[in-house]
């Protein structure tokens, strides 16, 4: 989606909730994807996507602007939910249909879809033993590294957008990633990276990151 299209659909939101829908459906495969493949776990996932979209929804006001989109701006949040389950281990989200109960928030999609959609992301793991191969080499490396790496290739953001979206300098997150890949390669056999459009791990490794 182009960044024009995305700010009608946000303005929208910002100023009736029911508009949110049109949020929730255009990215909520993509943000309970991401998640999947950072925690390997299906049902966490969920979790996580659900407490993205109702933060999103509950600070859409707070939302600015910048060079990056505004799935970089639910990458984020989803990123910080991640973090949270891996440090504590208490993660403890609200599920999508609390979520609605509570606050008001607009029937974003059917129950019957939204479950769907995660079984076919748990047969998509449990069918793909190299993708939980490299995730689970990933996961070792230092949250900084997997971010930004999961930013560039699965989010397929440019430099500048995710150096937007994490508040760094270009050069910083050239760092990461070219530090952050070297030592991916040096851990782990050299397996397809997941997402789509996107060159395979073994071929990205030896290309310059620009």
């Amino acid at each position: 989606m182009d960044k024009d299209a995305e700010k009608v659909m946000v303005e929208e939101a910002r100023k009736d909730p029911a508009a949110f829908g049109r949020i929730f459906e255009a990215y909520y495969q993509k943000i309970l994807s991401y998640s999947i493949y950072r925690t390997m776990n299906v049902e966490i996932a969920r979790d996580i996507t659900s407490e993205t979209f109702f933060k999103a929804l509950k600070n859409l006001w707070q939302f600015k602007w910048t060079l990056a989109p505004f799935s970089s701006w639910l990458y984020r949040i989803a990123s910080n939910e991640i973090k949270m389950y891996f440090r504590h281990r208490k993660y403890e989200p609200k599920s999508m249909e609390e979520a609605i109960e509570e606050n008001n928030m607009p029937e974003l999609a059917s129950r019957k879809d939204l479950e769907k959609e995660v079984m076919q992301a748990q047969e998509k793991l449990d069918e793909n033993g190299d993708l939980a191969k490299v995730m689970r080499t990933l996961r070792e490396l230092p949250e900084k590294y997997q971010e930004v790496i999961m930013f560039r290739f699965y989010g397929e953001m440019k430099i500048e957008e995710i150096a937007e979206t994490l508040n760094k300098k270009k050069g910083t997150i050239k760092s990461i990633l070219s530090r952050g890949m070297k030592m991916l390669k040096e851990r782990s056999a050299m397996q397809p990276f997941p997402g789509t459009g996107i060159l395979n791990m073994k071929e990205q490794m030896e290309v310059e990151v620009k």
